[in-house]
């Protein structure tokens, strides 16, 4: 039986807390976190669904000890611990599964995400997006932080030559039904925000915001994943 392989979309988190979190928090069960060699780089790779017609890995390149990545919120802080045990309660572990090999078609050709954007009008209007494929799929998709550069508008040298300015923005990715290509549909933000979630309830009365809190009742929490700079 021969098994069509298909090539990933491969994207670089900015740092181990992203790929901790987008493995671990809010998960019933965390998903596991893939020790591989990626282009002669030792790296650590999430693979998520996000309804892309191509499987997604996110990753971060670093070295690993331990079997789980231990991940927990606790007094609105982080912690996330390489650790040889799954033993303390109090947190939540992402299995790390040492992979000698990959199938060689995986990394043919290579495919960085290029995406069609959508643009929202503002952070309320993606939430709500979010929430209505959880409600329908029941796959609460992670938000995707990251700088967007603007090129200035002149390009010539010395004087002549302006700087690039870059905006923060965040957007979740999807699929058309017809062909599956990737679309990223996304919001700009003012600032760059330090939560790493957003906070969102279609009954309280409020918009969303981002928090570190995840404690509260009545709202729905997104993870929020930052991108490494410069993709």
């Amino acid at each position: 039986m021969l098994l069509m392989v298909k090539i990933p979309y491969f994207i670089q988190l900015a740092g181990i807390n992203d790929l901790a979190r987008l493995a671990a928090a809010l998960e019933v069960v965390p998903l596991p976190v893939y020790a591989l060699r990626l282009q002669n780089r030792d790296v650590l790779a999430v693979g998520v669904s996000v309804g892309l017609a191509r499987p997604l890995f996110c990753y971060v390149e670093t070295g690993h000890s331990g079997e789980f990545i231990a991940y927990r919120v606790y007094m609105s802080s982080e912690e996330v611990n390489m650790v040889d045990t799954a033993s303390n309660p109090a947190y939540s572990y992402a299995p790390i599964i040492r992979v000698k090999e990959m199938p060689r078609k995986m990394f043919k050709g290579r495919k960085e995400m290029h995406a069609e954007t959508i643009v929202m009008d503002d952070l309320g209007s993606l939430t709500k997006l979010v929430l209505y494929r959880y409600m329908r799929e029941e796959v609460l998709t992670p938000l995707f932080l990251m700088k967007h550069s603007v090129d200035g508008k002149g390009k010539g040298k010395g004087k002549d030559k302006q700087d690039a300015s870059s905006t923060t923005i965040i957007g979740m990715f999807m699929s058309s039904d017809e062909d599956g290509a990737p679309y990223f549909c996304y919001t700009v933000l003012d600032h760059m925000p330090e939560g790493n979630f957003v906070k969102y309830s279609s009954q309280i009365g409020e918009g969303p915001e981002f928090t570190n809190d995840i404690d509260g009742h009545g709202y729905i929490y997104m993870k929020v994943i930052r991108m490494k700079d410069e993709q």
